[in-house]
């Protein structure tokens, strides 16, 4: 059996999960179709259910599925076309699952009325169609959907989509729709068809349908209830199953000798797991001193020292530096206007680019580094931009939308778990932070004073250096628990102390997506911090893997979500098992790995000179103007 062709559509198994439990077997048993059974995925799981399974296929050998390995309790007919289900009489199926079949259908009206034949009265169909790519694939006749084109075309055929639920996760476009009353009669296929489908009440509601409607949605009436736990990858114009070729990849990682900050951290976790996957990966970063790397980095990696000025003659010889590499792929990692020397760069040199961003994108324009219109309009020369959440995909415009990549940060995994739980004499309250007045260490601090007195077996244990520790260890004395709070100072390697903590707590209330709760979560300790944190919030499940305080910098609201982790011993276990769990099904290392390849794949795919829309050629004439002054861009170049 080839593993290479067993493998399930990426997201396709959280979509399978979800409808699982969305729709239980009747108890007086219902009959379900799996159709293109493929490897059997499904029929199994619905088997396993309760349902009564048949199964279709077409050379269902290659996909590792046979009627042995479907097991008992399943009708396997193969080599029916589902333009001509005859076998199958009216109105025989109370469900119908259908994945990834209708792209190798000339007839796709024809196969609609087929389903919607074999369907009960109110009977469900479970659809999965591919996205839309520009490859041409044997087999494939269709080239791909967006998730309103799906609705239309549902709707077209006679589906009932007044309660359908719709969705583009992973690379599945995805709609549950009942069986309807058939095809709206007065239909012309032709302008006004949609409008009158819309008042006919043939379509969801919470889109306005009429002629051209933007399609590419995200999702429609949908909520999961199991939560999701494949990462999609990233949307394009990726061939399917992946076959990513070999790539040679410059990385900008400003200040990977100088500091262990978290975009450092990033830079070098990108550049390491590229390498390892049969890349050819070079990092630039900027220093006049040629230090060496201080996070590890893989055998073959080289490391070129960029000059620090950021004048134009600077600039000219990044260019030259960068250009004897012969790549095939530029990314910038940074959070503020540096962005606007890559984008030149990689102008000059006629390279994809794609610009990753490591923080919350306020947090530059409010200290005055980077704002919101230099922001928009340098990331109009990007070839693809990464953000870490999808709240920050949305203080991007539309214009922008089409190139967003989200993609979380991982960590490296733990070598061993804490014991959150463990009955000990002395228990550890723990943050890994930077000692700078935006990290709200002294919040924590404050926070744990209230509840010393409640609880003398426990202590802060700080980690990290920086221009406020004196100020803090003032602050710890002042508050009467100097003897109670350990500065652990800036330690290479915390692994062993988040091993031997029970609870971890990260007071910052602006983040990208921190690393360091990563860590805790990969350690299996509880986590506590502001639900106003992006990031943060996205890792915390409040009550399951840990509690988020409300408030700004408020100290009472913190010392309160401390308070129940730090009474209860068997709450900190449980919730410490689900942040392990958490980290390894979301934030895994595999995972984002995956991720990041897929989306510079895309990207060398995309090309530097991809056609664009007009408005974004205007605003790449206004980026022109803001990176190289009133001068031609042609005068400045120097290839």
């Amino acid at each position: 059996m080839n593993p290479q062709v067993t493998r399930h559509t990426p997201g396709q198994l959280d979509l399978l999960a979800e409808m699982v439990a969305a729709f239980p077997a009747p108890t007086e048993g219902g009959r379900l179709l799996d159709i293109g059974t493929g490897a059997g995925h499904a029929a199994r799981a619905f088997r396993d259910a309760g349902w009564e399974v048949s199964a279709t296929g077409f050379d269902i050998e290659r996909y590792g599925g046979d009627e042995a390995s479907l097991g008992a309790g399943i009708e396997l007919h193969q080599n029916v076309d589902i333009c001509d289900m005859a076998l199958f009489p009216d109105g025989h199926f109370d469900m119908i699952w259908c994945a990834h079949v209708l792209e190798h259908v000339l007839d796709t009206g024809r196969a609609l009325a087929e389903i919607r034949r074999i369907l009960k009265p109110g009977g469900r169909l479970l659809i999965t169609v591919p996205p839309f790519k520009h490859d041409v694939v044997g087999g494939h006749v269709h080239v791909g959907w967006n998730l309103g084109y799906l609705v239309y075309v549902l709707a077209v055929a006679g589906f009932d989509l007044r309660a359908g639920r719709f969705v583009h996760h992973g690379y599945n476009l995805f709609g549950v729709a009942e069986r309807g009353e058939g095809p709206l009669e007065g239909m012309r296929f032709s302008n006004g068809d949609l409008e009158m489908l819309r008042d006919a009440g043939r379509l969801p509601e919470g889109v306005d349908f009429q002629q051209n409607f933007p399609g590419n949605l995200e999702r429609l009436n949908w909520q999961w209830s199991v939560p999701p736990q494949e990462l999609p990858r990233p949307r394009g114009h990726l061939r399917h199953p992946p076959e990513i070729p070999r790539m040679r990849i410059g990385l900008f990682v400003p200040w990977i000798t100088k500091g262990l900050g978290g975009t450092e951290n990033v830079g070098h976790q990108m550049a390491n797991a590229m390498a390892e996957r049969g890349h050819e990966v070079v990092i630039f970063t900027f220093d006049d001193q040629r230090a060496a790397p201080r996070w590890p980095l893989a055998q073959g990696i080289r490391l070129v020292h960029l000059s620090e000025d950021e004048d134009e003659r600077a600039d000219q010889q990044m260019a030259l530096d960068v250009a004897v590499h012969g790549l095939d792929l530029l990314v910038g990692l940074h959070m503020n206007r540096t962005f606007t020397r890559y984008i030149r760069c990689a102008r000059r040199l006629g390279l994809p680019i794609v610009l990753s961003e490591h923080i919350d994108p306020r947090m530059p324009n409010w200290i005055g580094r980077f704002d919101a219109d230099e922001r928009a309009a340098t990331f109009f020369g990007a070839t693809l931009i990464h953000v870490l959440t999808d709240a920050f995909r949305h203080t991007l415009g539309p214009l922008h939308a089409d190139r967003v990549r989200v993609v979380p940060n991982t960590v490296r995994p733990a070598k061993h778990l804490a014991e959150p739980g463990a009955d000990v004499a002395l228990k550890v309250l723990m943050t890994v932070s930077r000692l700078v007045p935006r990290k709200n260490v002294d919040v924590l601090i404050s926070a744990f004073a209230r509840l010393a007195p409640e609880f003398p077996d426990w202590r802060l244990r700080i980690v990290g250096d920086g221009p406020e520790e004196a100020s803090l260890k003032a602050l710890a004395r002042t508050a009467g628990i100097a003897d109670q709070v350990d500065f652990a100072g800036e330690i290479a390697d915390p692994y062993p102390l988040f091993e031997t903590a029970h609870l971890f707590a990260l007071p910052s209330t602006v983040e990208g997506f921190p690393l360091v709760t990563c860590e805790a979560m990969a350690h299996g300790l509880p986590i506590v911090g502001y639900a106003l944190c992006n990031g943060l919030n996205q890792q915390v499940v409040p009550g399951v893997n840990g509690v988020l305080a409300k408030g700004w910098q408020d100290v009472p609201s913190l010392a309160e979500a401390l308070r129940p982790l730090m009474r209860d011993a068997a709450l900190r276990r449980q919730m410490g098992a689900a942040s392990a769990q958490r980290f390894a099904n979301t934030y895994g290392a595999e995972r984002i790995h995956d991720a990041w390849e897929a989306m510079f794949a895309e990207a060398v795919e995309i090309g530097a000179d991809s056609t664009r829309p007009n408005q974004r050629q205007r605003m790449m004439l206004a980026l022109d103007e803001l990176v190289w002054g009133p001068q031609p861009l042609v005068e400045k170049r120097i290839f």
